[in-house]
């Protein structure tokens, strides 16, 4: 693959589309670590979980072309510091809104975790 950009044209003409090879076994196993870890940590481990349930996800999807050739790959470029300081702003939302910003919370960390992605070549 050349390292040009792809325009929404070349999108549609090349039929790419996205295929995620994460089984429900891997997420399974992220479940038990991660309720583990929540369990220790007093629930402040359930706030990291959902960024890194996100970013394993996204980690494992790939580009397919139309012919089913893997073209590219994402890759979820999100580090712990980034994640604390989003962590922290919403502990306190939770706790002012008496727990209703969780709903938003959820939305809002898989948009950072999309925005913080990119396509590399295979």
């Amino acid at each position: 693959m050349t390292d040009q950009e792809l325009s929404s044209g070349a999108l549609l003409q090349n039929g790419l589309r996205l295929e995620c090879d994460y089984s429900l076994t891997e997420a399974i196993g992220f479940l038990i670590i991660w309720l583990i870890l929540t369990i220790i940590t007093f629930g402040i481990g359930g706030f990291f979980a959902i960024y890194y349930f996100y970013k394993t996800i996204i980690n494992n999807t790939f580009v397919i072309d139309r012919s089913g050739t893997e073209v590219g790959r994402l890759d979820c470029d999100l580090n712990l510091g980034e994640i604390i300081g989003h962590i922290f702003v919403w502990i306190l939302i939770t706790i002012v809104t008496l727990g209703i910003g969780l709903v938003f919370y959820a939305f809002r960390t898989f948009r950072m975790t999309l925005n913080r992605t990119r396509i590399l070549p295979t």
